[in-house]
């Protein structure tokens, strides 16, 4: 199938499904909500949400690869919306716990999709955009690979601004425990050195000063000492 076909069809199917579940939230039937969403999961990837928020990033995206009828960056997009509104319902249930594995999935697999994709990804207000789970995650620590991840994006996309907000709240606000292998002070100084080798012009678009950058960079430097 072409895959502008398959966008519209998964988009129609969102339009259909979503606002089922939303009326079986709003009318307390969570289980329903809960059991129309883990279906439509399976039907996509053989598993249901518990699995896939425990399923390593790599396997969820070797299921979606795996099949070739449809692009498998379209299955992705499909597949972060039904868990980011099945989080919003465990949010909803109080929850939390199982919601920030559902949330911290989309925002992995949003990261992926973004770095593979030449353009960036289509907008629908049925499809979460990485901003969207980013604000959901707000009240969670994100562990050390992820805060890695969210960095290289905002690099990517030149918001130098949130490069240097991330990284001192990952810095000043989360529990070690949480880095892993990931240090926070040393990919902060990779990131700003590569910084301050931009245009003043291209610096300020990002929202950051040359100035505001060397800060950045002796203020790591102080807390590697």
């Amino acid at each position: 199938m072409p895959k502008q076909d398959f966008l519209m069809r998964m988009i129609e199917q969102l339009r259909g499904l979503l606002p089922y579940v939303l009326d079986l939230t709003r009318s307390g039937n969570y289980a329903e909500a809960h059991a129309v969403i883990d279906q439509a999961a399976r039907e996509l990837v053989g598993i249901g949400t518990d699995g896939l928020a425990k399923l390593p990033d790599e396997a969820i995206l070797d299921r979606l690869q795996k099949d070739q009828a449809a692009a498998w960056e379209d299955k992705c997009q499909f597949l972060t919306a039904l868990l980011v509104e099945e989080a919003d319902i465990l949010m909803q249930e109080g929850e939390a716990e199982a919601a920030y594995g559902r949330y911290l999935k989309s925002l992995h697999l949003l990261l992926y999709l973004a770095r593979a994709e030449s353009e960036p990804l289509p907008t629908n207000d049925l499809i979460p955009d990485i901003d969207r789970v980013v604000e959901a995650l707000a009240d969670f620590h994100l562990p050390g690979e992820s805060c890695v991840r969210l960095l290289g994006y905002y690099e990517q996309m030149g918001d130098y601004t949130a490069v240097e907000n991330l990284l001192f709240d990952w810095l000043e606000n989360s529990p070690p425990e949480l880095y892993g292998e990931a240090n926070p002070a040393q990919a902060g100084l990779e990131i700003f050195e590569r910084l301050l080798q931009l245009p003043d012009a291209t610096l300020e678009q990002g929202g950051l000063t040359r100035e505001e950058v060397q800060i950045a960079i002796q203020d790591l430097l102080d807390l590697a000492e």
